[in-house]
């Protein structure tokens, strides 16, 4: 994302001084109101940080309390959904997952209301504010504070030199991948959150040396999310997957071992 295309609106005066810290800090202009001319808006408003997309004309923004993600929360199906499955949750085994790919965090939290203590890479600036803000109002109500104060932390860096640098005695259980999906030529477009955010990021071309990566620094499994009938983002075979209606989960086992 180019500076010209991002910017950042401080439209709430008790929002100003953050606003302008994240704007110097990362060369980029400020304003105090949202303009059309400006395609990607970091919008610093009373209540909540959503990135606005004047394309679309829709923004995007990270919630734990209320929404799909609170609904998910309390009717999602537990350990028998399929990503449950993937990563591994059953009777007796509650893995720790590192998610390098943290995007808006839904993946994450579902996990973490499942009790799996899970740390979440995003290096995406924009992305991690968001999840930051998501967190900061989460962890004012009763039903979201204790998934968010006890199963998750947030790490703003590079994941493949995140997990290269990990200690080898904390490797995590498994390692969770959701790659950018591939843009859709014949077919509807994805969803308006979707397209926000492929054009914040534009085309994601490391989704194979994430899985490099991960396959040396997970305990028992990688895991990669993808559209159900697309392509395997790597020539490593996996060893099984898990599919639901419109996704397939590919796990890869792995044989690292923590040192004590």
């Amino acid at each position: 994302m180019t500076e010209a295309a991002l910017c950042v609106i401080a439209e709430s005066p008790s929002r100003l001084e953050t606003a302008q810290i994240f704007a110097h800090n990362n060369k980029l202009p400020l304003l105090e109101a949202r303009n059309p001319d400006c395609a990607l808006q970091l919008c610093y408003g009373d209540e909540r940080i959503e990135l606005f997309d004047s394309k679309l004309n829709t923004g995007i923004y990270v919630d734990f309390v209320e929404g799909a993600l609170a609904h998910r929360q309390q009717y999602g199906g537990g350990r028998g959904q399929a990503i449950a499955k993937a990563i591994g949750l059953k009777k007796g085994n509650t893995p720790s997952v590192l998610d390098v790919t943290a995007g808006l965090a839904r993946d994450a939290y579902i996990l973490a209301n499942l009790g799996c203590k899970i740390s979440l890479v995003e290096r995406s600036p924009v992305l991690y504010t968001l999840i930051e803000d998501g967190i900061r109002r989460g962890l004012e109500h009763e039903s979201s504070k204790p998934v968010l104060e006890n199963f998750m932390n947030l790490i703003n860096a590079d994941a493949c030199l995140f997990m290269q640098h990990m200690p080898r005695d904390r490797l995590p259980d498994v390692i969770y991948i959701d790659p950018m999906y591939p843009e859709r030529k014949k077919s509807a477009l994805v969803k308006k959150d979707m397209q926000i955010l492929q054009h914040l990021l534009g085309k994601d071309d490391d989704a194979a040396s994430l899985l490099d990566t991960a396959l040396n620094n997970a305990t028992q499994r990688v895991v990669i999310k993808r559209p159900i009938h697309a392509e395997a983002v790597s020539d490593i075979k996996p060893a099984t997957s898990i599919s639901s209606k419109k996704t397939r989960y590919d796990i890869y086992l792995c044989h690292n071992k923590s040192e004590s």
